[in-house]
């Protein structure tokens, strides 16, 4: 499983649909401040995207 290290400052992440139809975990900024994850299906994106924007979450989550 890999570990993908989420800034702390990251704010609030949203699903997205991205370029070429795919899914993705967006935090709604551009530039040198974006974060986005890809992901292979809504239900996917939907989990991470409730992963980090929860209170207390560790600096690193597991992706499955």
């Amino acid at each position: 499983m890999p570990k993908l290290e989420v800034p702390k400052n990251v704010g609030r992440v949203r699903v997205a649909m991205g370029v070429g139809g795919r899914y993705t975990v967006w935090n709604g900024k551009q530039g040198k401040n974006e974060f986005s994850i890809a992901c292979r299906n809504r239900k996917e994106a939907e989990a991470i995207a409730a992963k980090i924007n929860q209170k207390g979450r560790e600096k690193e989550i597991k992706l499955d």
